[in-house]
């Protein structure tokens, strides 16, 4: 699974460190072995953040309640 969290400034300032923190401690709680976080810069979505892109599809408003839904849908069988 490849996760990329803007951290530009407007998805910095709507909480993109708390989403890549809330992945993190998702990622170990679920033990999912293969999971490549990164953050990224300025999707050009300034008004829809925090985006979270996931294996290429863009998702926008995300919050740290979010997350274990995004995980869900997003796994593969296996993971």
């Amino acid at each position: 699974m490849e996760i990329s969290v803007c951290v530009g400034s407007s998805c910095h300032l709507k909480g993109a460190a708390q989403v890549i923190k809330r992945f993190q401690a998702e990622s170990k709680d679920i033990n999912i072995r293969e999971m490549a976080l990164e953050a990224c810069f300025c999707r050009d979505m300034c008004k829809k953040g925090v985006i979270v892109t996931i294996n290429g599809i863009i998702y926008t408003k995300v919050s740290p309640q979010d997350v274990p839904r995004l995980i869900a849908e997003n796994r593969k069988e296996g993971d």
